[in-house]
């Protein structure tokens, strides 16, 4: 099901504007003259904007219903429906979602806040937010924020002023103090990914230190005893966790974590890389790296092929993911798969639970992962 008013957001990067584009309810905004000779309807009175009293005047029912009709949350018959819907294709009627909101009624919007959509993990999620919400006629709108607090702030900032009903951020370290005007404002949010300051709101996350615990384990299991990570942005979320993880597994395992074999990188295919050259640069260099996430692991073998190391003969690659480039590549890439979709869906519904009952107690929710055992490791 796919809702009758589309949106698209992005949150321009350079120029720090938002651009928008809208598809509205199908029909011309010119009433058809042979129309009312044909439904029996009162004629139309010229407006330069039909208004919810227009379509409920001209279709002969009140205005409770015409926002029932509209809403799709109450029934109403069947023919009822058809004969609100014929009149508001006739006036070219647009629901204004602001002036909605205003009343104190639902926009029937929500946000996502991402923080790289070139990362195919994001646009994975944001698909399955959007079929989550869609069954309740929803629409989303998107920021692609990066790592710039302004950006978050500015974007914030418009969801409060658009009066979206719901908000879920995922991997991008929100505060508390951030958050705020949105709670003022009724707003309710999803965190997606637990930021490393704690929050008050609602979690979907994978659970982000097990993951680098099983990994840890595949490749101790290989016999591998020098272990090397490379790690995100460690005072953020998904970075932090996955490190910790990472470190807390290989004393479990007997073997001290070593911090010359800790790359960091900002979670791309360049960053991975660089670090794993790093790595591969040190007198006693890792037989095993874990990579943060696939895209950084991708980058790792390109700078293990360059080197002319063999994978996994020289030092294993493992990432954690499991995106649809981490089967092409060759070697086929070992990973831990966290279900991005899956991830999205959970969060939309618990979003729409929070705005349905804003005073349920705050609920975190893990969804599950799994090692995918490939040829790179």
């Amino acid at each position: 099901m796919t809702p009758a008013v589309g949106m698209v957001e992005a949150a321009d990067q350079n120029a720090n504007r938002f651009a928008t584009k809208e598809c509205t309810l199908a029909g011309s905004k010119k009433p058809q003259k042979d129309a009312n000779e044909q439904t029996g309807l009162p004629p139309v009175r010229p407006h330069s904007a039909a208004t919810i009293s227009d379509v409920a005047e001209r279709a002969g029912v009140s205005k409770t219903t015409v926002s029932h009709v509209l809403s799709g949350r109450r029934p109403v018959s069947e023919a009822t429906r058809q004969k609100v819907n014929r009149v508001i294709e006739e006036l070219g009627f647009q629901q204004n979602f602001f002036a909605t909101g205003l009343t104190g009624r639902r926009t029937h919007t929500v946000a996502l806040v991402v923080q790289d959509l070139t990362n195919p993990f994001y646009p994975a999620l944001a698909r399955g937010l959007q079929q989550a919400v869609a069954k309740r006629g929803y629409v989303v709108l998107l920021a692609d924020v990066g790592a710039d607090t302004s950006l978050v702030d500015a974007f914030l900032g418009e969801t409060v002023q658009r009066r979206v009903d719901g908000v879920v951020v995922a991997a991008v370290d929100v505060s508390e103090r951030q958050l705020e005007p949105l709670r003022l404002a009724g707003i309710s949010v999803v965190m997606v990914g637990t930021p490393r300051h704690g929050t008050s709101t609602d979690v979907v996350s994978s659970d982000d230190e097990q993951i680098a615990a099983d990994a840890v384990a595949f490749l101790y299991g290989k016999g591998h005893r020098r272990f090397g990570i490379i790690s995100g942005p460690p005072l953020a979320a998904p970075g932090a966790p996955r490190l910790g993880g990472y470190r807390d597994a290989l004393r479990a395992h007997g073997l001290r974590p070593l911090r010359a074999a800790e790359g960091t990188g900002d979670w791309t295919r360049e960053a991975g890389a660089k670090a794993m050259a790093e790595l591969m640069d040190l007198p006693r260099r890792p037989t095993a790296v874990m990579c943060a996430n696939d895209l950084m692991a991708i980058g790792a073998l390109d700078s293990a092929r360059a080197l002319g190391l063999a994978v996994p003969g020289d030092v294993a690659v493992m990432g954690i993911d499991d995106i649809d480039a981490a089967s092409l590549v060759s070697p086929a890439l070992t990973t831990v798969r966290v279900p991005a979709q899956e991830i999205g869906r959970v969060a939309g519904e618990q979003l729409l639970a929070r705005v349905d009952n804003p005073s349920h107690p705050v609920r975190k929710i893990l969804v599950q992962h799994s090692l995918v055992a490939r040829q790179s490791a």
